[in-house]
């Protein structure tokens, strides 16, 4: 397994379609999933699948406001960013920060649960409190003509028992025709190549977005148990003493995680108002004006005190141009008189030696 980077030039299909690759990878990996190849390929998958959400949002591909049949054949694949990502998440490795990994796997996927629900594509969503289970225990206990509460009989309970152990085989069983009806339709695919009907293509789709739809629906039961037991492991390590007798140690502040969803509506009520945290205070004109202005200002003024300097000076030699020519009359005395100087001192020392005068202390 080859460590592979996802250009920043490439386009949207061929960065899913890269992104998607990896992920095949992962699952068909073999060896140990802390294997350092195993975790660099994590991370590739994850940025890929990051940059087509960024690259979707960017676009504008999907609105709450539209129906499945509304979304044209070769955008429907990315509806599936936020379910490859929630599957990737979760194999990264490493305890020291698998609280928010499994977090953000979480939001990974009540996000494409959520939007699953909204296009219509299944009518199962994410369960906020109990989960899927419970409310088939439920549905059962009150079919059975008995309250659903602590004081229900065993009958009830076995009942109950019995019914949730239905549907999850159920369940179980229909994932199972969806993915074989998903490969079957990928061998269909693989093997038309660029003349695939458009049918095929969605139909492949819609199926690939059934089967992850109960796939996540499973695995959310799974991430809620582990974050139980993440929980618990945080607290029964707080409560821990340290080493030097101290009562409990304290937690390093974890940094905000932020996963990357398919956020235009949430992006569109932000710009029109619902939400958006403030209104502009003044134009680019007036940005301008106050920024910029200044600066012309002090520029403009030391232009015009080079100019009335220069006039100045000007105006000194046009009225008294005789100052000018007595300079340099008075440059050129000058001149003459060092000139003479230094022909006598010449004069002098061709007649007299040197060291002439010097009697060597003697008298």
């Amino acid at each position: 397994m080859a460590e592979e980077k996802i250009d920043d030039s490439v386009s949207l299909p061929t960065i899913f379609r890269t992104a998607c690759r990896l992920h095949d990878e992962l699952e068909n990996f073999s060896g140990s999933t802390g294997d350092e190849k195993y975790q660099k390929t994590v991370k590739a998958a994850v940025d890929g699948f990051e940059r087509t959400t960024r690259l979707v949002n960017a676009l504008g591909l999907f609105s709450r406001n539209e129906q499945l049949e509304d979304v044209p054949t070769t955008s429907i694949k990315y509806l599936m960013c936020p379910a490859y990502l929630m599957d990737t998440t979760m194999k990264i490795s490493g305890m020291e920060q698998r609280f928010d990994t499994v977090r953000t796997a979480k939001a990974y996927a009540q996000d494409f649960l959520t939007r699953c629900k909204d296009y219509g594509i299944t009518a199962e969503s994410l369960s906020q409190n109990g989960g899927a289970n419970a409310e088939l225990a439920a549905a059962a206990v009150a079919s059975s003509g008995q309250p659903s509460s602590a004081g229900s009989s065993a009958a009830a309970r076995m009942q109950a028992m019995a019914a949730s152990r239905q549907a999850t085989l159920d369940q179980h069983r229909r994932r199972r025709q969806l993915e074989m009806r998903v490969k079957e339709l990928a061998r269909r695919i693989s093997d038309d190549g660029d003349s695939v009907d458009d049918e095929v293509e969605r139909e492949y789709s819609k199926t690939l977005l059934l089967y992850w739809t109960m796939k996540v629906s499973a695995d959310v039961r799974l991430i809620d148990q582990e974050l139980q037991i993440l929980e618990h492991m945080e607290k029964m390590k707080g409560q821990r003493p340290s080493l030097e007798g101290a009562s409990a140690q304290a937690q390093p502040e974890r940094r905000p995680f932020k996963p990357v969803v398919i956020t235009r509506e949430k992006i569109k009520a932000g710009v029109f108002g619902a939400g958006y945290p403030s209104l502009p205070t003044m134009s680019v004109e007036e940005f301008y004006e106050k920024e910029c202005e200044p600066i012309v200002q002090e520029y403009e003024a030391k232009k015009e005190g080079e100019r009335i300097h220069a006039d100045r000076i000007k105006r000194g030699l046009e009225e008294d141009p005789s100052e000018a020519v007595e300079a340099d009359d008075d440059e050129d005395a000058d001149d003459d008189e060092k000139l003479r100087k230094q022909r006598a001192k010449d004069d002098w020392k061709d007649d007299h030696r040197r060291g002439y005068g010097n009697r060597h202390n003697r008298s």
